[in-house]
């Protein structure tokens, strides 16, 4: 097993509590249990919202829909940013009957491969989680410009400040690219597929792929931020699991599973029958976490990704990840 050492002391003070200020919130701890959480019934754990750059709903409205759903358990993984955590903490009206995981995923590289990692049950104020994303925000400002620049050298009209302007405060995405791409009539011929052509029923995401993942025709080799090193620093202070492992090369996958990462998202979109199978295998060889999300990202992005639409049956799934953050003393909230 995976497993880190914790940051609990001994009387259950947590390292992640809520901070002053922030309105009461019932935070679960060891202390309660499982029990004061009720029945897991549905639930989704990756989730994205208006905080990612090509996320769609607010925090409020994903918690409003699935509280409609009669869901009992999410977690906002927003790219990069707690900001969306923070929002959540401060929502005044909740009706306490949906337990909130504080999540973000972060974009790492291992070597020369993207590899996005999830902890869950962060404090957002965290010195070290502040310090990663503050890495990877000038980081990612140095792909944009590298980005812009191989854009142009492709035949396209871009400038780089519009493209700041558009990421309106958040870090440039293939989302905001396509955005600021398409707002030029000259490079619409060579964006017809994304815009109106066989690509365009999920244009965002497929122009992503096509341009600026490893391979693409815009791909600059940028590292984020280091797999090894985000993983050291968050062990400690969160529950880590790898998202959508089928998003990357599987000869890989062994040299994922480091001391300290203690999940796989066996359950995504983007696996098929067989691959959930090949992982639920993997994670119990490796005696992983099994975890499960939709990586919802609202309609207009990924069209064909719902919350939910993760094909986990099992509830099992949500309640073996709370007792693992419970045991770590993390951050869990009833809302």
């Amino acid at each position: 097993m995976h497993k880190s050492g914790t940051d609990s002391s001994k009387d259950g003070t947590a390292p992640c509590e809520a901070k002053a200020g922030l309105p009461c919130r019932e935070r679960v701890s060891s202390r309660t249990g499982c029990a004061g959480l009720g029945t897991i019934n549905q639930f989704d754990l990756h989730i994205h919202t208006n905080h990612s750059s090509d996320g769609v709903l607010s925090p409020v409205d994903v918690y409003t829909v699935l509280r409609s759903r009669s869901y009992s358990l999410f977690a906002i993984t927003d790219h990069n940013t707690v900001s969306s955590v923070r929002e959540m903490l401060s929502f005044k009206y909740g009706d306490g009957s949906m337990t909130y995981i504080p999540a973000v995923e972060l974009s790492t590289y291992h070597k020369d491969t993207e590899i996005h990692i999830i902890p869950y049950g962060i404090d957002p104020d965290d010195a070290d989680l502040t310090a990663l994303l503050e890495e990877f925000a000038a980081n990612r400002l140095s792909q944009a410009k590298l980005r812009t620049d191989k854009l142009r050298s492709l035949g396209f009209e871009v400038d780089f400040d519009r493209v700041i302007e558009v990421a309106d405060g958040k870090t440039p995405s293939g989302v905001t690219f396509l955005k600021v791409l398409a707002e030029n009539e000259k490079n619409r011929a060579e964006l017809h597929p994304y815009l109106k052509g066989e690509k365009s029923d999920s244009p965002y995401t497929k122009f992503y792929f096509d341009y600026f993942f490893k391979g693409g025709r815009a791909y600059v080799d940028v590292s984020l931020l280091d797999y090894r090193k985000t993983v050291a620093a968050l062990a400690g202070k969160s529950v880590l699991a790898v998202a959508h492992p089928g998003l990357y090369p599987q000869k890989k996958m062994d040299e994922l599973f480091i001391d300290g990462v203690e999940g796989i998202e066996v359950y995504s979109s983007y696996h098929n029958a067989q691959q959930r199978t090949d992982y639920l295998r993997f994670a119990a060889a490796k005696g992983l976490l099994v975890t499960a999300g939709s990586d919802f990202h609202g309609e207009r992005i990924k069209p064909s990704i719902h919350l939910g639409g993760h094909g986990c049956p099992d509830s099992s799934v949500a309640e073996c990840l709370i007792e693992r953050i419970m045991d770590k003393n993390c951050s869990l909230f009833r809302i």
